[in-house]
């Protein structure tokens, strides 16, 4: 009788044991991609500080399948309205995460590292000291126009 309760006792343990806690949490760059693929609509463009009123009915559309072969991505974005020419924005292309911990974007056109937070329905991202030529503005574009730091705000749609 006494092994046959310590078989119950042994086996009870090692099928809680078993159970463990569940399945594997989803990698970070995962969680991140889901909470960044929607439509964002552009609230606030600043330039060093200072509004640029310059941006007209933006979206932003963050979209792409998880690969858990390539984290990172690239993953696409899509931005569609009223831009002002140069903009230091593509209206379309690729991106990545920066790295396994998914803290930055890195643009993939030109490698521009890109800040982002999420707080709820809001997004900001942030592009520090851009000093690119711009896009939109063909190849002789006013470089000085979007020098400096971006910050653009965004409400989920």
């Amino acid at each position: 009788m006494k092994r046959l309760a310590w078989l119950f006792v042994a086996g009870l343990t090692a099928g809680l044991v078993s159970c463990g806690g569940g399945s594997d949490p989803k990698p970070i760059n995962e969680v991140k991609l889901s909470e960044l693929s929607k439509t964002w609509e552009l609230t606030e463009a600043k330039l060093d500080g200072t509004t640029r009123n310059d941006f007209q009915n933006v979206t932003l559309t963050i979209s792409g399948s998880f690969n858990a072969a390539n984290p990172l991505g690239p993953y696409n974005f899509d931005f569609i309205g009223s831009f002002p020419n140069p903009s230091p924005w593509p209206t379309n292309g690729q991106w990545s995460f920066s790295d396994d911990k998914a803290t930055t974007l890195v643009r993939t056109s030109d490698s521009q590292v890109i800040q982002y937070a999420i707080s709820g329905n809001n997004l900001t991202l942030t592009i520090a000291g851009y000093s690119g030529a711009g896009f939109t503005g063909g190849p002789f574009t006013r470089t000085k126009a979007v020098t400096g730091t971006w910050i653009f705000s965004f409400e989920a749609q």
